[in-house]
């Protein structure tokens, strides 16, 4: 991932965590991680309260292999006790960790990158693939992921699960390549009806990857399904 490198502005002087959780949580999640964390994009309500930040962590190349390096951090400030909270989730790709912040109160159209941060959408289709998941909801728990390191490409690869039982094919692959050199990304999503048959096709890649059933033509109630928590390092 090519970025210019900005430090995380937490606006937290003054504040303290409002528990000894908090305090513990925050180290193990944040802290322990600070020198190595680069803001893509960010968002600071007018009022002071509230901090929504998407962070890159550049440490997770001494991690476990295929560790997701993106984390989605919302801090919320309390200005009369001085104290914050904060929730946080390690995502593999950006858009995922747009759609959490706006799932936690962020303004949808205020979580860009920033000039500089990260790769642009190779094509329209990365583009509207990208804006479907921002705002997708609930409506998928991520299953597993692992983002490949490499030069002068990269390959992300994410397995998510609908969350409502109806959907057709509920197991989507996402297969991200980016291309370091151009500074670019290419997204596509694949339809299957098992995880099993996601990986296998992944494995063999010889036929391409099965187009989701467009939404207009799925017949399902227009609804929020249940919420689920997508896995990874989180508070």
């Amino acid at each position: 991932m090519t970025h210019t490198q900005y430090n995380p502005d937490f606006r937290l002087d003054g504040y303290r965590p409002a528990t000894p959780g908090d305090e513990k949580d925050f180290d193990d999640c944040i802290s322990l991680y600070e020198n190595d964390l680069t803001t893509l994009a960010k968002h600071h309500t007018a009022d002071g309260r509230h901090t929504f930040l998407v962070l890159h962590d550049a440490s997770t190349i001494y991690g476990a292999p295929g560790e997701s390096q993106i984390i989605a951090l919302h801090l919320t400030r309390d200005a009369g006790t001085r104290t914050f909270t904060f929730g946080s989730e390690r995502l593999p790709l950006l858009a995922l960790a747009q759609s959490w912040l706006i799932r936690h109160g962020c303004c949808d159209d205020a979580i860009y990158p920033s000039d500089g941060c990260g790769t642009l959408p190779a094509d329209e289709t990365t583009a509207a693939l990208e804006r479907r998941l921002r705002n997708a909801g609930n409506r998928y728990s991520l299953v597993e992921s692992c983002v490949g390191e490499g030069y002068p490409t990269q390959e992300t690869v994410v397995l998510l699960e609908a969350t409502d039982p109806r959907t057709p094919h509920p197991y989507r692959l996402l297969l991200e390549v980016t291309d370091l050199q151009a500074g670019t990304h290419r997204l596509r999503e694949g339809a299957f009806e098992t995880a099993e048959a996601a990986l296998d096709w992944l494995e063999d890649r010889s036929t391409p990857l099965p187009a989701p059933t467009p939404i207009a033509a799925r017949g399902l109630p227009a609804r929020p399904a249940g919420s689920a928590a997508a896995r990874g390092r989180t508070r």
